[in-house]
């Protein structure tokens, strides 16, 4: 041609970036196993991870770490290039591998904004933590009292430490670091739902580990500053109190035999109406001397409230004889009805 004289020799000054063979499958270093690996991910399990993309020949095109949070997603259901879908299967909880992607598998002969087409990929990644959709709180006991007879329930009032992480060890928040317990009303709805499920059937001075995945936790959002959207969370807890709350459907209950005329003692003035302070006042000298038991873990006060409206029928602020009924004989009325 042109610029190419005939019979010339030529020199080609050449640097090999990279080349694959279109049967090449992935290839997977690892870098760093965990000696404890109690599970292996799966087709359908949620991994979050952290990694660092660059091309064969070093260069950087991009990373988890800039943007400091993890990269999360489903594996084997094809969200991912199909390379690293393959790459995420099999992998522990801090395990680190190094996955090296062929461009049929990557981003083919297209490429994608800083990967060139048929660029060979390759991925170093760390997994943080995976779970999957279909898994529930995973409990171990780490000690049991030898006198371990009375467990917790749905409606006790409960004091623990606690400390909280990651799988991957970092510490999320510790009660031991504030001072004081953290104190709940069991299956009430004060805790995330994983919780609730991780303290039942406890005893005073039982030591456990409740591992909650995301969906019994705090889900894909997280908490803002605290708690990374699709953690899988670890709490090592130890029950420290426990008080034995009421029946359910119960906030208030009489510890002894009912006094037949329970309107006529409430209501001190004989005026044959009841006001919220007459029945507060009555509730309260009953509890104090023993006789009665209130829901515990609540406050006094909403929930005379709550009992003295619901005895208040017609909603004037006054409880009258005919509206006043405990809570067997209301059951007793609508089964006669059914």
């Amino acid at each position: 041609g042109k610029e190419i004289p005939g019979q010339a020799s030529l020199v080609f000054d050449v640097v090999l970036l990279d080349l694959h063979n279109p049967k090449d499958g992935i290839t997977i270093e690892n870098q760093h196993v965990p000696e404890s690996c109690e599970r292996r991910s799966q087709t359908g399990d949620f991994l979050r991870y952290h990694y660092n993309g660059t091309l064969l020949d070093g260069t950087l095109f991009d990373s988890s770490y800039s943007r400091n949070r993890t990269y999360d997603t489903y594996v084997g259901k094809g969200y991912v290039i199909a390379g690293m879908d393959e790459g995420l299967l099999g992998v522990c909880t801090g395990e680190k591998r190094r996955i090296i992607i062929p461009p049929h598998l990557g981003y083919g002969e297209e490429g994608r904004g800083k990967i060139p087409g048929s660029a060979v990929l390759v991925f170093d990644i760390h997994v943080v933590d995976f779970h999957n959709p279909s898994d529930s709180v995973s409990i171990t006991v780490n000690y049991k009292p030898s006198n371990c007879t009375v467990l917790s329930k749905k409606g006790d009032y409960l004091k623990y430490h606690y400390n909280a992480s990651l799988l991957d060890g970092t510490l999320l928040d510790s009660t031991h670091s504030l001072g004081k317990t953290y104190n709940i009303v069991l299956g009430s709805g004060q805790v995330v739902v994983g919780m609730d499920m991780g303290l039942q059937d406890m005893c005073v001075g039982e030591r456990r580990t409740v591992v909650i995945p995301p969906h019994l936790g705090y889900g894909e959002d997280g908490v803002e500053g605290e708690v990374p959207g699709s953690a899988v969370l670890v709490f090592d807890i130890e029950l420290l109190e426990l008080v034995s709350g009421l029946p359910e459907g119960y906030m208030f209950v009489w510890n002894g035999e009912v006094s037949p005329n329970l309107f006529e003692e409430i209501d001190q003035n004989h005026d044959g109406e009841v006001l919220l302070e007459e029945f507060s006042e009555y509730i309260r000298s009953q509890v104090d001397s023993g006789k009665g038991k209130l829901a515990p873990g609540f406050d006094f006060e909403k929930i005379v409230k709550n009992m003295f409206t619901n005895q208040d029928r017609d909603g004037n602020g006054k409880v009258t004889a005919e509206e006043f009924k405990l809570k067997d004989q209301e059951a007793k009325e609508e089964h006669d009805e059914l």
